[in-house]
């Protein structure tokens, strides 16, 4: 049972319940929501879309339980490794940095924030992974709990990721220094990343609608993230906190209107399960049993799903 709980106990998880405490405050201030805005915001977790998103969470979960150990130790065994093959320039032997804590803690930060944008870029631009991501963007209403609405494969592919950019990290600071770094956290976790999702990283899968105006060319808001949600506009403000990474591709899209429409207009499954889970694995070899299946999501009079009926569901 705390597996199944561990997204919402974990201090390290974007849907910690501290952090969707304090986006239910954020979003109670800014919307003032009357009667009908808040059955309105709760009817949308009991819509198609949110069910799958709880379905996916908990399948999630057990890909956790057979992959997360080896990715956790993989990072190690990815510095170890560095280590070795940098050693045989010799030990630079540099003294340690001022402030070294923080240091690592800002790289580490970076590097991760340029990883995630270009996992994700590869996502949305190489066809037999796009077949995966799909399942996330084919939300048709989005909540804090769309988070976790990804592909076992996807799972997987990021967390490889963070194994990686983690190692090699850490092995160069190592090589360079000569002591194991240190990052700064709260709770045990990257102080600048639980920060960053305790104040607004809940609000990017919302109806709240949260721009940063000018700021948005170098910090990216949940209005733009909402964005990449909204229909047509899939392929834009890839990022998850920094827009430098967006400008930089061409891909950076400031908050302008709010979006009324989300989801996919051919989506390769539908909102369910096994379909969720199957189909794109049979895309990727070419049968789709889904071929022209529509996932389309209003944030407005209801959402209309693969069978065409309106759930009165809003984003």
């Amino acid at each position: 049972m705390l597996t199944l709980l561990q997204p919402f106990l974990d201090p390290g998880s974007r849907t910690y319940f501290a952090a969707l405490l304090v986006s239910g405050a954020l979003a109670l201030l800014l919307t003032r929501p009357g009667w009908t805005g808040l059955r309105a915001a709760a009817a949308a977790f009991l819509t198609p879309s949110s069910r799958l998103d709880v379905q996916l969470l908990l399948a999630r979960q057990l890909v956790r339980l057979a992959f997360l150990g080896p990715t956790v130790g993989g990072a190690w065994w990815v510095a170890n490794r560095v280590v070795g093959a940098l050693d045989m320039l010799g030990r630079p032997a540099l003294p340690t940095l001022p402030l070294a804590g923080l240091a690592y803690t800002i790289v580490l930060f970076v590097l991760w924030d340029a990883s995630r944008f270009a996992s994700h870029w590869l996502m949305h631009r190489v066809p037999a992974l796009w077949t995966f991501h799909q399942v996330h963007h084919s939300a048709t209403n989005l909540t804090p709990l769309t988070f976790h609405r990804v592909h076992p494969v996807e799972s997987v592919v990021y967390a490889l990721r963070g194994a990686l950019v983690t190692g090699v990290a850490a092995g160069v600071w190592f090589w360079v220094f000569g002591t194991s770094p240190e990052v700064l956290t709260v709770l045990g976790v990257h102080a600048v990343g639980w920060t960053a999702n305790l104040v607004t990283g809940n609000l990017r899968h919302s109806h709240v609608w949260l721009s940063f105006g000018p700021v948005e060319r170098w910090l990216l808001s949940p209005a733009q993230h909402q964005l990449h949600h909204a229909l047509d506009h899939d392929h834009v403000n890839l990022g998850t906190w920094l827009a430098c990474w967006d400008r930089m591709a061409g891909t950076l899209e400031l908050a302008g209107s709010q979006p009324t429409t989300y989801g996919l207009r051919h989506a390769n499954h539908t909102h369910d399960l096994l379909s969720a889970w199957m189909d794109p694995v049979l895309a990727t070899i070419g049968w789709n049993p889904r071929a022209g299946a529509v996932s389309v999501g209003s944030g407005g009079a209801g959402v209309v799903d693969d069978d065409g009926n309106g759930d009165g569901g809003r984003c």
